[in-house]
């Protein structure tokens, strides 16, 4: 693996005076989604959300509120999708109660809606912690679906096999869901949960495969589950990985070259990208994002002048 490269972070404001601390919840052409928690009481986390482009530095402005009860321990998850045939900006909200391990989804038009609104979901599903994946006008999650109650326990020490796996698709234009199977079933216990990630506009699927590679399986035509096929396979030994102490699950916000010779893994735990070569099958670039900067994730953007109002 080549040296590490050094890299200087740059820092971008709204272009108006805004005290919230914000984060990015993804981008689509060119707008990026930022949320922030507004101070409110003891009882309810509240959150809003606004439409940001950083190249004109104009952000819109905040959404109606969304409320979640501080009691449940909830994590709130954003995610921003696009219906290109009304022109609508589409923010989903995975709000995860730790305590009842089940799921709500709140969904929240742009232009129209003035108010947050609820989605239904299977009351036997339940939707991973991940980020949901936006592709041809749907957010994708992996979620567990047993033929059983959901075990806590089992959760935690992922004894869930690939058998109990399903992805939930959620269209954001006519906000109706269905439930798609993964690529692979094994019969022995997950070292790893799945990935779901977007690659060149396509839904993929990262899996471990023995505790030695890991496997992308490719849905090759969405909605088609009988278009999975293989798009590669590497080692953990080729991305200099010690597969006993480090888990697949550091790694987020996969992308791809255009001519699919490259790809980029953004390791979250010592925030780093790498720079994976299929030709060659090894690191070529390993890229340091510290430089004394908290990073906790990261998001692909296309420069655009669409406006966020």
């Amino acid at each position: 693996m080549k040296e590490t490269i050094p890299f200087n972070a740059q820092s971008l404001g709204f272009g108006k005076d805004l005290t919230e601390c914000y984060w990015v919840n993804g981008a689509i052409n060119g707008l990026s989604c930022v949320s922030s928690i507004v101070p409110y009481d003891m009882k309810y986390k509240v959150f809003n959300v606004r439409l940001w482009n950083p190249v004109t530095r104009l952000i819109s402005a905040a959404s109606p509120l969304l409320y979640v009860e501080r009691e449940c321990a909830c994590i709130v998850k954003f995610g921003l999708g696009y219906d290109d045939s009304t022109n609508t900006y589409k923010v989903v909200a995975n709000i995860i109660d730790r305590r009842q391990w089940k799921n709500e989804l709140r969904i929240y038009n742009r232009p129209g809606d003035t108010c947050w609104r609820t989605v239904s979901t299977p009351s036997d599903l339940l939707i991973s912690w991940e980020e949901g994946q936006f592709v041809s006008n749907t957010f994708n999650w992996l979620a567990i679906r047993p033929p059983g109650p959901i075990d806590r326990q089992r959760i935690q020490q992922l004894e869930y096999t690939y058998d109990d796996y399903v992805i939930f698709s959620l269209h954001v234009g006519q906000e109706t869901h269905k439930l798609l199977r993964i690529p692979v079933v094994l019969d022995d216990y997950n070292r790893e949960e799945p990935k779901l990630v977007v690659l060149k506009d396509h839904l993929c699927v990262f899996h471990d495969f023995e505790g030695t590679h890991v496997v992308v399986w490719q849905l090759e035509k969405f909605g088609v589950e009988d278009s999975w096929t293989i798009l590669m396979k590497f080692s953990y030994v080729s991305l200099q990985i010690d597969a006993c102490s480090c888990s697949f699950r550091d790694y987020s916000q996969f992308n791809m070259s255009e001519d699919g010779n490259y790809l980029l893994m953004y390791n979250k735990r010592d925030s780093i990208l790498l720079v994976y070569d299929q030709r060659v099958k090894e690191v070529s670039k390993c890229i340091n994002l510290c430089n004394n900067h908290r990073w906790v994730g990261v998001n692909g953007h296309v420069q655009s002048l669409v406006s966020p109002e």
